[in-house]
């Protein structure tokens, strides 16, 4: 069994301390959910495609971590809403992309004052300073484990 250095044991426990915050605390939060109308898998979607413009149902599972089985019905409800499209490729019928939507720009905008609403400005809210440290250490975080990977 591998032995764990002191380091080592801090950030696991730090990671079992963060995740149900993150989990809970601001992506799960039940008045994000009724604000969006669209439940915390949808939101990675949407999130992610606004970062790439569109990406293959494979690529999409990649950068978020959802299972492929998973994402076909996530797809289908955000185009239902009409938040994301399914672009059929001129050259090869078989590829499919998902693109974001106008309306799903904009619920972006409105997960994200959301978020900021109901987790960033707890009672007291939080300064600027401290969330400037919260922002380098989500950077951090994102450049220590990137979503390539």
């Amino acid at each position: 069994m591998y032995k764990t250095t002191p380091v080592e044991s801090q950030v696991i426990q730090h990671f079992f301390h963060v995740f149900p915050v993150i989990r809970h605390r601001i992506l799960r939060s039940k008045d994000s959910a009724q604000e969006t109308d669209v439940q915390l898998p949808h939101a990675q979607i949407l999130m992610c495609l606004a970062e790439h413009d569109s990406l293959s149902v494979t690529q999409l599972s990649k950068y978020t971590g959802i299972a492929m089985p998973n994402i076909t019905p996530i797809i289908d409800r955000l185009c239902a809403l009409a938040y994301v499209s399914r672009i059929h490729s001129k050259t090869d019928r078989r590829m499919v992309d998902i693109s974001i939507l106008p309306e799903g720009q904009q619920c972006i905008e409105r997960i994200k004052s959301s978020i900021a609403q109901h987790a960033l400005r707890p009672d007291p809210p939080f300064t600027e300073a401290q969330l400037v440290r919260l922002n380098n250490a989500l950077a951090t975080i994102a450049e220590l484990f990137p979503t390539e990977n």
